[in-house]
């Protein structure tokens, strides 16, 4: 079995950068044809669940739960106010009609899993203090549910991957209920199960560590929407 498990947290996230790389050329204005554009969507479906699959091995791993969450925080921040310059003067001068909201919302995956490692350390704050801070993780969980990217899939993923790591029919459970959830909600994620081949093949171990592997995602991602956008901008000039 350990010969199975040969894939680090580090290989699998260049993967998924890769995966993520071919679904979101399709954006680019005839770039990709649009009837083979579909399956660069669907082997991409991945991407999101396996680095929230990750971010619960962050928290479980981290010397520093607060300053790992902060680093999420930021970073969603970060890409908010990097999303309201792009579309200020790259999205809305050629498309008028854009939803600035869905648009700051739908393209932030660290506002997703910031608000998962929060919700996570509110649960290990309520059951060491107080059970007030219950009603905080459900606050919490429910705006991410809501309103952030892939909401409905990546809270209950994380909330589960974690609350039940140790108790594999309880997570067996956890993840057909989420399946369900993501067949009957509109606009949700059904193909988010196309992770687990990936998690089957992790092998726990970090692999590559170094300053370049610990930032690279997190300056890829909202650098290459970005380079998107404005590639866009100067197409439709």
């Amino acid at each position: 079995m350990n010969r199975i498990k040969f894939l680090s947290a580090y290989q699998i996230k260049l993967i998924m950068i890769l995966l993520m790389l071919l679904d979101h050329l399709s954006f680019i204005q005839g770039f990709i044809p649009s009837d083979i554009s579909y399956i660069f969507t669907l082997i991409s479906r991945c991407v999101a669940p396996m680095f929230a699959y990750l971010v619960v091995e962050g928290v479980i791993y981290t010397h520093n739960l607060k300053n790992y969450y902060l680093r999420l925080f930021y970073c969603a921040i970060l890409m908010f106010l990097g999303n309201i310059i792009t579309f200020k003067f790259f999205i809305e001068p050629i498309q008028e009609n854009k939803d600035m909201f869905s648009y700051l919302l739908n393209n932030n995956i660290f506002i997703t899993l910031s608000l998962g490692v929060l919700t996570i350390m509110l649960i290990m704050r309520a059951r060491i203090a107080t059970p007030k801070y219950y009603i905080l993780a459900f606050i919490c969980f429910f705006i991410g549910f809501l309103w952030s990217e892939w909401g409905t899939v990546l809270l209950p993923f994380i909330l589960v991957t974690y609350l039940f790591r140790e108790k594999k029919s309880f997570l067996v459970v956890g993840y057909l209920l989420i399946a369900l959830i993501a067949f009957m909600i509109p606009f949700s994620e059904p193909w988010w199960f196309t992770v687990f081949p990936f998690i089957f093949l992790y092998n726990g171990k970090r692999g590559l560590n170094s300053i370049f592997a610990k930032y690279f995602f997190y300056i890829f991602y909202p650098l290459h929407i970005w380079i998107i956008v404005i590639i866009n901008y100067i197409i439709s000039l």
